[in-house]
């Protein structure tokens, strides 16, 4: 195996070439433990007996081995013979997208599948083929396959139904998560769809596989892709009343109606999905807490802050609710954290960690002296959790990127004399960093960690009206196709709580830079990104 991604075309005889049995076992294990159950799209029963022949496709396996390494333990990606993720993860997407490429698969549901879990790859702002075009694949050749429409009249079997329901779903999950996440329409219209929503009996089809390699079902796993998937019909409904251009002009998306749905939606939860502190044990407790974050996200982007003060009474308790949703998520994040189980949270726990770091700052920018206090106190828990996510959800340049922004376009909109300029952006790291940038973003401590999965191209919230209603920074173009987030620098937690860092009402982006977002980084970015960003 390579210890390097490599970046030559392949032939399609390299891209046949598989792990060792041993270490595909593991993968696959892997696979149906951590990554299966939130996206059921493959027939268990069918995957493990093609499996045991040797005859299971080798698209469909290099794409499961692809987002296996982005969540299994760092000792698997050594045993397979890879320095670091993204080596591991580039050497599968480039096996997979060959196959995939001359057309080598020929079932059908394998081919969505395979899109679907492409999906999961992210390698840089100048990649065409980054997870956005590879969900749009997805879709578009689900929706050829009609499954985006009911089959009850059709004379398939029970057990075809229900997989083609399972796909569908998943990659509307999907799509309404990364639409949101990027800040970019969705791509499935309900008005298009007829599909029956999910039921417990669409997962049990393919129950009775005996396969040690496939760790069994549970009914939290059920349960989860079930309300997820009634949560984000939701979801859709929010992207297009708060953040279409042109708004349908109807009660199905006000936010009072949006409101209501939501509460419903909890309201009719079952138990195991009803929020509680998780335990090392990914039961149903982290997945409901990969649940409620998600849910408690969709409050913040149904009553996002559009100014810091003078809110109207309507904007005032809208601004309750996102606080309060905010405040949610960063307690729920500190259990995952306590159970030392963040790093095994989905995809969408990204941008809902971020969306509360952004409403804490925009506290902080108010004059309750008690409440900018708090807030900066939950605003370190926040960017702890990201740099752990971070490890395994390579996030380092969009956390960057926006919360500077963020930073920039809060500043001076203060007001009176006791306000001043809350964020302090004359960032000494950013004038430093042609002449020192080796010393300015630290040396790499270890293996390099992949920047490049991560599908939230920062350019795409250009796209998007602006969180807090001020002027768009265009993101840098900077040519990193390559970039690799350094090993995690080690910190004590007081670093993150030091009264400089907060020090007379100030946010010192250097000390949030050195200690906060550094280790998140990419050795390799560029001082001309980091500068444009904050001279822009």
């Amino acid at each position: 195996m390579p210890t390097r991604p490599q970046v030559e075309p392949l032939s399609v005889q390299d891209a046949l070439v598989m792990p060792s049995k041993e270490i595909s076992d593991r993968l696959i294990y892997v696979f149906f433990d951590l990554l299966h159950p939130p996206y059921p799209v493959i027939d268990r029963c069918a995957f493990s007996e093609q499996y045991r022949l040797g005859k299971a496709s080798p698209m469909l396996l290099h794409t499961m081995f692809l987002v296996t390494f982005i969540l299994c333990d760092d000792s698997l990606i050594q045993a397979a013979g890879f320095a670091d993720r993204n080596a591991a993860r580039k050497f599968h997407y480039l096996r997979a997208k060959t196959l995939y490429d001359v057309d080598h698969e020929t079932d059908r549901n394998a081919i969505a599948a395979t899109l679907f879990m492409l999906g999961f790859w992210w390698n840089g702002p100048e990649d065409q083929k980054d997870s956005w075009f590879w969900l749009g694949c997805a879709t578009t050749y689900a929706q050829s396959l009609g499954m985006h429409r009911s089959a009850a009249a059709s004379r398939w079997c029970p057990k075809k139904i229900a997989l083609r329901k399972r796909i569908w779903w998943s990659i509307y999950t999907r799509d309404r998560h990364t639409a949101a996440c990027l800040g970019r329409p969705c791509r499935i219209r309900d008005e298009d769809c007829d599909i029956e929503p999910l039921t417990e009996a669409d997962f049990h089809f393919d129950d009775n596989h005996g396969d040690p390699l496939i760790p069994p079902q549970k009914d939290y796993h059920t349960a989860y892709v079930i309300e997820m998937a009634k949560a984000t019909e939701i979801l859709g409904d929010i992207v297009i009343g708060e953040y279409s251009p042109r708004r349908p002009i109807s009660d199905r998306y006000n936010a009072a109606n949006l409101k209501s749905r939501l509460e419903q939606w909890e309201a009719q939860l079952p138990e195991c999905m009803k929020k509680a502190p998780p335990d090392e044990t990914l039961g149903a407790a982290f997945w409901a807490s990969q649940l409620h974050m998600a849910y408690q996200n969709y409050y913040i982007l149904l009553f996002r802050p559009k100014a810091i003060g003078d809110l109207s009474p309507s904007e005032a308790e809208g601004d309750v609710w996102a606080r309060r949703a905010a405040d949610s998520i960063t307690r729920m994040t500190e259990d995952l954290l306590a159970a030392g189980a963040i790093r095994f949270s989905q995809m969408h726990i990204v941008p809902a960690v971020f969306g509360a770091l952004s409403i804490h700052t925009l506290v902080i920018c108010r004059k309750d002296p008690i409440r900018r206090q708090l807030a900066g106190n939950k605003s370190r828990q926040c960017i702890l959790a990201l740099s752990e996510l971070a490890k395994s959800w390579p996030v380092g340049l969009w956390i960057m990127k926006f919360f500077v922004r963020l930073m920039r376009n809060l500043t001076g909109q203060g007001s009176g004399p006791s306000a001043g300029p809350i964020v302090d952006v004359t960032s000494r790291i950013a004038k430093d960093g042609r002449e020192n940038e080796e010393s300015t973003l630290g040396p790499s401590s270890g293996s390099s960690r992949d920047i490049s999965q991560n599908p939230d191209d920062p350019r795409a919230f250009n796209q998007q009206p602006d969180l807090f209603n001020t002027q768009s920074v265009n993101a840098e173009r900077s040519g990193m196709e390559e970039q690799q987030v350094p090993e995690m620098f080690a910190w004590s937690g007081d670093q993150f709580g030091s009264d400089s860092f907060w020090a007379e009402d100030t946010i010192d982006v250097d000390l949030l830079l050195q200690h906060g977002l550094c280790p998140l980084l990419p050795a390799n970015f560029g001082a001309t990104s980091v500068v444009d960003t904050f001279n822009s």
